[in-house]
């Protein structure tokens, strides 16, 4: 062999081998970047519990009864906090076909320190309380980190062949978590149209749209929540999608308008679902028998259903939106939202009574169903109950075994609901609580003794949406009392409730409380005078925070009334000597009066009342409100200065 030749052969496979470790090198190198916590830009760290660094997902629609989504996630978690963010998982049922699933945890530097397979993923019931949805599961990924930061690498490949519940492009999932890149590809092999509605992408210059249905983002900051902000949704940017033509639990379906998409429900998913045993039959027929109006019936109806069931915890999506049969609900005496609710329409009609499912967003805050884009949206189903006796509209919320009937406030009042009737689905707005039905009455008789000590009996109504906020107490135990009177009242030192009833009229909707209480140092000794603050019972002491900048309009959900009327009886070695100004503040949010008066017979008389009025206003008006509520806060804490002895 010519020497030159031998030469130049090893040359070049050594300068081939340099080549291949300088590959290996840079993969590695660069895999460890893409994992590790110290390559987020530090923009993307502010404020953020977790750092969503990759989210692709890819829909490729094969049939109007056939979807297969991909799903490559990478998400550094930089907190406890932030583990909600992870999201590795998939729900899957007869209708669910998990290709593949699998996931890598990286540490803070980036290095794999271990490998989850499918077969390690968690497989339970989507229901673990309950056997009406066993053919509903989760695999998910279980992990208990033992430092922060790390990575999860979470990839997925699901067949759906029920194609009514589509995926949402949220950009930025929710606050504190921001996001490095995010992509959303629709790929459309078929006829079938896909509709679709953008919302609030205008605003975020990371934020692009690649072609039809397809959209990336960049680099976007995370969220921090604001005081009295309106729902996340209303801002938070958005891409829905659904099919025209769809599929659920094997039936197909057509969504050209809520109209077309309540009337395929109504006569395809709700159509053989309201079969009663005959024995309930007889049994809540003769229960209605001797009723006097079609309200009275329904309301039997509704507390024999609260009486004799439960309610399990199940997401609308799961099983779709057809409700378990009556009865099989009535068998086992639990269910879900839908179950529930369906059970009792289903006993309403046997006694005559006409009502409806309704899909709505149950939560705290107010959210609408968006009444001009047509899809599977909400997550809860209470009853619609038309016009009883020609009066009006009752909702029931079927899941709680204490509300009164036709009671809604604070989880499902004022909002626009999907009703389903035979004509189709129409968007109807649920019961609005007005601001002076919303009350809190609170009356007294105080003692106040020369020592400081205060005993007091007080009585307390709750009204409107303010009666949820109390009526629980009736179930509680005296323990539990104790512990909610002291954090309600914690300006009082040292509180005891020596004595409480409670009366709860369902009919009218109000809790009352009457309490017996103590006080030993409510008032404190200075020299020869003795200090106290004479607003005892509501007291506003919470002011929102201060913003450098608001973002975000101001949204007061629900408007409320606070009313406190008492006497103070001193204590005959106790003379006035300095009162509190009367103060009366007039906002367009709302209005405050305080007065202390000196009456005859060594008393003092407490009026206090405040109004807060629900509304949207606009963000420079936020400075305003709190404000108003900072002098409010102040005002309740303000002293009355007695002297001790004559």
């Amino acid at each position: 062999m010519n020497l030159n030749i031998f030469l130049f052969s090893l040359t070049s496979m050594t300068k081939f081998s340099y080549l291949v470790i300088i590959l290996i090198a840079s993969q590695f190198a660069t895999s460890q970047e893409t994992y590790s916590s110290n390559s987020i830009p530090s923009e993307l760290l502010e404020n953020a519990n977790a750092v969503i660094r990759k989210n692709d997902v890819q829909i490729t629609i094969e049939d109007y009864d056939k979807v297969e989504i991909v799903t490559n996630r990478i998400v550094t978690v930089l907190n406890k906090k932030g583990l909600g963010d992870i999201k590795a998982g998939e729900s899957y049922d007869d209708d669910t076909n998990i290709k593949s699933i699998e996931a890598s945890i990286y540490d803070d530097k980036g290095k794999k320190i271990s490998r989850i397979k499918s077969k390690d993923f968690n497989d339970v019931s989507a229901v673990s309380n309950g056997t009406l949805y066993s053919d509903n599961r989760v695999k998910y990924l279980d992990f208990t980190p033992r430092s922060y930061p790390f990575t999860v690498h979470f990839e997925s490949k699901v067949v759906y062949n029920s194609t009514a519940f589509m995926p949402a492009w949220v950009p930025i999932e929710y606050f504190y978590a921001s996001t490095q890149s995010s992509t959303f590809k629709v790929i459309n092999e078929t006829n079938v149209e896909v509709k679709f509605k953008e919302s609030n992408l205008e605003g975020y210059s990371g934020i692009n749209k690649k072609g039809l249905l397809s959209y990336e983002a960049q680099n976007l900051e995370a969220i921090v929540p604001q005081a009295y902000s309106p729902d996340f949704s209303t801002y938070g940017p958005m891409v829905r999608i659904a099919l025209k033509d769809f599929s659920m639990k094997g039936v197909q379906g057509s969504n050209e308008n809520w109209l077309d998409f309540g009337k395929w429900m109504n006569e395809s998913l709700l159509i053989d679902v309201g079969e009663l045993p005959e024995e309930v039959i007889i049994e809540i027929k003769s229960l209605t028998k001797d009723a006097k109006t079609q309200k009275e019936k329904a309301k039997i109806v509704y507390e024999f259903m609260q009486e004799r069931s439960r309610y399990i915890s199940v997401q609308v999506g799961i099983g779709g939106w057809k409700p378990t049969e009556a009865e099989k609900v009535h068998e086992v005496a639990y269910g879900d939202c839908k179950g529930l609710s369906n059970y009792t329409k289903a006993l309403l009609n046997e006694v005559g009574i006409t009502s409806y499912h309704a899909i709505i967003y149950g939560d705290r805050s107010i959210r609408n169903i968006d009444k001009d884009f047509s899809a599977t949206q909400g997550n809860h189903m209470i009853l619609y109950v038309p016009e009883l006796d020609d009066e009006k509209d009752i909702w029931l919320e079927c899941t709680s075994k204490t509300n009164p009937f036709g009671y809604l406030a604070g989880w499902t009042d004022d909002r626009d609901a999907l009703v389903i009737t035979e004509d189709g689905g129409k968007i109807l707005h649920t019961t609005v609580y007005p601001t002076s039905q919303n009350k809190q009455n609170v009356t007294a008789q105080v003692n106040l003794s020369a020592d400081g000590m205060a005993t007091a009996q007080v009585t307390m109504e709750t009204s409107g949406f303010q009666y949820q906020l109390r009526d629980f107490l009736q179930s509680k135990t005296d323990k539990e009392r104790n512990i909610q009177y002291k954090q309600f009242w914690d300006h009082i030192n040292g509180l005891k409730i020596t004595n409480s009833t409670f009366k709860n009229d369902k009919e009218q909707s109000v809790f009352s409380e009457v309490l017996e209480i103590i006080a030993p140092k409510y008032a404190s000794k200075s020299g020869s005078l003795l200090l106290f603050e004479p607003v005892m019972f509501s007291r506003n002491s919470y002011v929102p925070a201060k913003y450098e900048e608001r973002n975000y309009d101001l949204k007061i959900d629900r408007g409320y009334v606070d009313f406190d009327q008492y006497t103070i009886v001193l204590d005959p070695q106790l003379t006035v000597d300095a009162l509190p100004n009367k103060v009366s503040l007039e906002t367009k949010f709302g209005s405050y009066l305080l007065e202390v008066n000196e009456l005859e017979g060594n008393q003092l008389e407490v009026k206090r009342k405040l109004q807060i009025n629900n509304g949207l206003f606009s963000k420079e008006d936020y400075k305003d409100y709190r404000n108003f509520l900072d002098e409010v806060a102040k005002h309740d804490k303000s002293k009355s200065v007695l002297k001790v002895g004559k």
